[in-house]
């Protein structure tokens, strides 16, 4: 089927540098066409005038990023010109989304390609299908940057896309099929909203028995709980669909990315602003410090001298759970003291003073009843007074401390 009889088609947005891969793009705009999709094709190349047809010329992508074509050319400033390209294919696609003419995304590049490429999905809203066919999706180079916190598929396209050949036509074919099935399931079934209202809740596994019985408790009340794990990158993900104001409320019950990102663990937020959007947006917060207790560091053999003195735990071969030193927990106390007294709407924080996190108990691992008093006296004394504070007798996961969680934001939804 071709998509010249079907104007009610969903259309694909497809960037690629048509000085280097027009060929190629041109031969994926045929595939998505033939399967039922309408394409609009966005050059993002720089050196060359090819004179081959695209619907967003490099010209105004580059008009759109600040600068010109023959500035860019001019400057021999790699960094300038793939800069410009980017910021400009960005903007762009922002505008063709908000005025509702595209439905999708795909992108086929090298590095240079896929930075451009997927710097505009990251301007997409959760949902909208995206799809990056890359020479870099593979490999000890991470592509963590690329995706972001947004729901990019990566296909990795195994021989450089440079020509059309039996493994590159395949490669293309599958990344057709994939962007069809995706905008098309998309127009049919939409982008999936809840039909309760939902509610952002942040976990990790040493806090897993409690974030299930609040989801378990929200659902009984009518709510939709959606978990965020928070290794890095699921807080700010979390962070970032507060902002889109996706939410009715947050149970952050998992602050382990804020004290990780005290000592630069391998947890540590992605991005500078944990914890900060459901204040800065009035967004109805209870907050508990579930798992702020440890950092994620490398394997055990790895640690030095100093971090094997201190209580630790061998999660698995690759990553080791170390307890924070008191110094360390009160300035993740300070972090969090100063984010929540920027709260412009309803904000509670719960302590469970048995423990913070599973290994985090009398007689475990991790229990250490004197840093965990550093970071309650911290938080105290730096928390707003208008800020309501209560210190429970239990542990994270006991069932009366989730209880006592889920019962105050509850009350503040329904407020």
């Amino acid at each position: 089927m071709n998509t010249a009889d079907t104007p009610q088609a969903p259309t694909v947005l497809l960037i690629a540098t048509f000085d280097t891969k027009a060929d190629e793009a041109l031969y994926l705009k045929d595939k998505i066409e033939s399967l039922g999709c309408r394409v609009l094709v966005m050059d993002t190349g720089i050196l060359v005038e090819t004179g081959k047809p695209a619907d967003i010329t490099r010209h105004k992508v580059a008009a759109a990023g600040g600068s010109s074509i023959e500035k860019m050319v001019t400057s021999r400033d790699k960094g300038f010109c793939i800069g410009t390209m980017l910021k400009g294919a960005a903007c762009l696609t922002k505008e063709l989304h908000d005025q509702g003419r595209i439905q999708g995304i795909v992108s086929i590049g090298g590095a240079q390609g896929t930075d451009i490429g997927t710097a505009a999905m990251r301007e997409l809203p959760f949902g909208v299908p995206k799809l990056m066919v890359s020479t870099v999706a593979s490999g000890r180079a991470t592509f963590g940057p690329f995706v972001g916190t947004k729901d990019i598929a990566m296909l990795h396209s195994v021989a450089d896309i440079q020509g059309l050949n039996f493994i590159t036509r395949r490669v293309f074919d599958n990344a057709a099929a994939a962007i069809c099935g995706m905008v098309t399931n998309a127009a049919v079934s939409g982008y999936g909203a809840s039909d309760r209202p939902p509610v952002a809740l942040s976990m990790l596994g040493t806090v897993t028995q409690g974030a299930m019985r609040a989801s378990r408790l929200l659902a009984a009340q009518g709510y939709d709980a959606i978990a965020f794990h928070q290794n890095g990158t699921g807080g700010i993900a979390m962070e970032d669909m507060i902002r889109e104001g996706i939410f009715k409320g947050v149970l952050d019950l998992n602050l382990h990315e804020l004290g990780d990102s005290v000592v630069n663990g391998l947890h540590a937020s992605i991005r500078d602003y944990r914890l900060v959007w459901a204040g800065a947006l009035g967004v109805p917060q209870v907050v508990a410090p579930g798992s702020i207790n440890y950092a994620v560091r490398g394997p055990v053999e790895t640690l030095p001298p100093e971090m094997l003195k201190r209580k630790y735990i061998v999660h698995n071969s690759f990553l080791t759970l170390v307890r924070l030193s008191p110094e360390e927990i009160g300035k993740a106390a300070l972090v969090v003291a100063e984010r929540l007294n920027a709260a412009k709407g309803p904000t509670h924080v719960f302590i469970p003073l048995k423990g913070f996190s599973y290994p985090d108990h009398e007689g475990g691992p991790h229990w250490d009843p004197e840093a965990n008093r550093v970071f309650i006296g911290t938080l105290k004394a730096h928390l707003d007074p208008r800020i309501p504070y209560d210190e429970l007798d239990y542990h994270i996961n006991d069932d009366a401390f989730i209880d006592a969680l889920v019962d105050e934001l509850v009350r503040f939804m329904n407020h």
